[in-house]
């Protein structure tokens, strides 16, 4: 019975180490770019968000690396599209009890879901050479 709890333990950190990065995490990579950026540019990747015209450095920033990347060239324009179906980790724990009849059971256990460790994102960035000039994309 004292194989649960490291059980759980370990399934629990597989789930946090498998995460995806965060904004925070991209823009330490590129801290240099982030800094020469204005101000509310920055909030705004800072809060995982994008706007028309932004860089695919920006957008990588705000939303991380897509799950697909396609790429068209029509007389010099270059059309890439962006894909993201990311689900965020997520983790929760509990712990249960109960007793009957004069018998007391305890119960606990882990599973991936619960507290959010990061945004669900979904839809598309369309960049015309380089700059965002559609987006649909929804987090939550």
């Amino acid at each position: 019975m004292k194989a649960l709890p490291t059980l759980s333990l370990l399934v629990g950190l597989a789930v946090l180490t498998g995460c995806s990065s965060y904004p925070t995490d991209r823009i330490a990579a590129h801290q240099a770019d982030f800094n020469s950026w204005p101000p509310d540019v920055q909030a705004r990747l800072r809060a995982g968000r994008i706007g028309q015209d932004d860089t695919q450095e920006q957008v990588f920033i705000a939303l991380g690396e897509p799950n697909e990347k396609t790429a068209t060239e029509d007389a010099g324009t270059i059309v890439e599209v962006w894909s993201y179906r990311h689900l965020a980790a997520r983790i929760s724990f509990a712990v249960g009890g109960g007793s009957y009849n004069g018998s007391t059971a305890v119960a606990g256990g882990a599973s991936a879901d619960g507290i959010p460790l990061g945004q669900d994102i979904f839809g598309q960035v369309v960049f015309t050479n380089g700059r965002v000039t559609q987006a649909h994309v929804t987090t939550r």
